[in-house]
């Protein structure tokens, strides 16, 4: 491995400022930004009028009940963040042979892939920590209510788990990136991806399930429900607010007085959070690392050539 981390960090910054100011990412972001804003602020006045009649719903926390909304929204735009960030990444250095170029100097492909990488889940980590910081705060300005420790904590595991699943999405749009060598054919297959896994999955899986009832006498459930492991919308849904999906025709969950409605829920602990839901957790971890070495292992053996 001939990876030289300082000269990764130089590409890196290269491919920050690059996407940081592209007119594509930039329109995302301000679509972003409002969403976050107005169904924070929504779900905020909904809080303040279960309090004024006395029905505060789960969890207790005003601050923390924001975030349920946030997450639905997370579950729609976070991975087209990471799309954004990825599809034309490796594309738009062939095309412009800027790879080539790169190439005759003292280079290797694995510093170029690292460094790439590396910018790009940079600038999606900003982008979920602008997020974050946009809900806490609307919360914090219309309620003028304190955040606590605890609640502070909550907030940093949901997060994570945000960034994770939106870094499902930046993977796969790299690794389509290397393997697809047109940015429109790449955009095109990223979202169809995105539409399926996350969007659309509940209703191909109710769609599936009464496909396959006149035939399967038993166990269509159970098929459904396995099926349901490959959608990384799943895992982060049922982590952030213990629902199986927060896509268009989502009808199934948990929510209920004695389930865990997910890592906001404050009537559990953080032990009892993640040994419910630690299988979630692995596949949330495992799924965007996974991406990443099969994008750095082709681009190594990839011809860069246009």
């Amino acid at each position: 491995m001939n990876c030289d981390f300082e000269k990764a960090l130089v590409i890196a910054q290269k491919e920050f400022a690059d996407r940081l100011w592209s007119p594509i990412f930039l329109s995302l972001l301000g679509t972003l930004i409002i969403a976050i804003f107005a169904v924070t602020y929504r779900e905020v006045l909904q809080t303040e009028l279960y309090s004024q009649i006395g029905q505060i719903p789960v969890p207790s926390s005003a601050v923390l009940e924001g975030f349920y909304s946030t997450s639905l929204m997370m579950t729609w735009f976070g991975p087209l963040v990471g799309i954004a960030l990825s599809f034309d990444s490796v594309i738009k250095e062939r095309k412009s042979a800027s790879l080539n170029v790169l190439l005759t100097h003292p280079v290797f492909r694995d510093t170029i892939i690292l460094g790439k990488m590396l910018g790009a889940v940079l600038l999606l980590l900003v982008v979920m920590m602008a997020s974050t910081g946009i809900s806490l705060g609307t919360i914090i300005l219309l309620l003028g209510s304190k955040v606590s420790a605890m609640e502070l904590s909550r907030i940093a595991v949901w997060f994570i788990l945000t960034f994770l699943y939106a870094l499902v999405f930046l993977g796969i749009g790299l690794v389509c990136s290397i393997y697809v060598r047109e940015a429109t054919d790449s955009l095109v297959y990223n979202i169809v991806i995105w539409l399926t896994l996350s969007i659309m999955f509940s209703w191909i899986l109710k769609f599936l399930s009464y496909s396959l009832e006149p035939v399967v006498s038993a166990g269509v459930q159970d098929i459904t429900d396995s099926l349901l492991a490959l959608s990384p919308m799943h895992h982060y849904a049922e982590l952030s607010t213990g629902k199986t999906g927060l896509g268009w025709g989502a009808g199934g969950g948990s929510y209920g007085r004695d389930s865990m409605e997910g890592i906001l829920d404050i009537r559990f602990t953080l032990a009892q959070w993640l040994k419910e839901f630690w299988t979630n957790l692995v596949v949330l971890f495992i799924a965007p690392l996974l991406l990443l070495i099969t994008a750095y292992l082709k681009f190594l053996r990839e011809d860069i050539s246009a």
